[in-house]
């Protein structure tokens, strides 16, 4: 299947694309290797590559997303051409556990040659395991900045003579 390009593509160039996907905090390893194995599916299809996959762990969000205040954050790096993306995120849009998702173009015009190795099964096996990072943020307690007395105690002779410096 010959694939077409975009105006704006050099002839034998790819792009370069980071994809963040939040999954459900209750998703299972044995699911997140089958979305990785779809994804990656979908990626040979369309002729592209995938450079990386990297799983950040369950993380709390910023703010509740589909009634879930914590997050498993999976990053992947993807080279490919500009119809990959689009295919991508229709198969994400499909999984329930995908909580959300976002895609960056990060360079659109790459030499797919000066990219390095492939995906391998070790990356998909350090990928879907779950629980490698888990920020508490409930249980944190803040250190409070402590105030010194010395800087307080500021003479007025020392002030009249810091409005003196100034006028000159």
């Amino acid at each position: 299947m010959a694939l077409s390009r975009s105006y704006y593509d050099e002839v034998g160039s790819v792009r370069e694309y980071e994809l963040i996907v939040i999954l459900r905090p209750d998703t299972s390893s044995e699911d997140i290797k089958t979305y990785i194995k779809r994804i990656s599916d979908v990626v040979e299809k369309k002729e592209g590559r995938i450079l990386s996959i990297e799983n950040w762990g369950r993380r709390k969000l910023a703010y509740e997303i589909r009634k879930e205040r914590k997050g498993i954050y999976l990053y992947c790096r993807l080279l490919g051409y500009f119809e990959l993306m689009p295919e991508v995120e229709r198969i994400l849009r499909m999984i329930e556990n995908v909580i959300r998702y976002m895609t960056i173009v990060v360079d659109a015009n790459v030499d797919p040659t000066a990219r390095p190795a492939e995906f391998t099964d070790d990356m998909m096996k350090a990928a879907s395991e779950i629980g490698a990072i888990e920020d508490d943020y409930d249980n944190r307690i803040e250190p409070k900045a402590e105030i010194s007395d010395d800087d307080d105690d500021v003479s007025e002779d020392e002030v009249s003579e810091d409005d003196d410096d100034e006028e000159k």
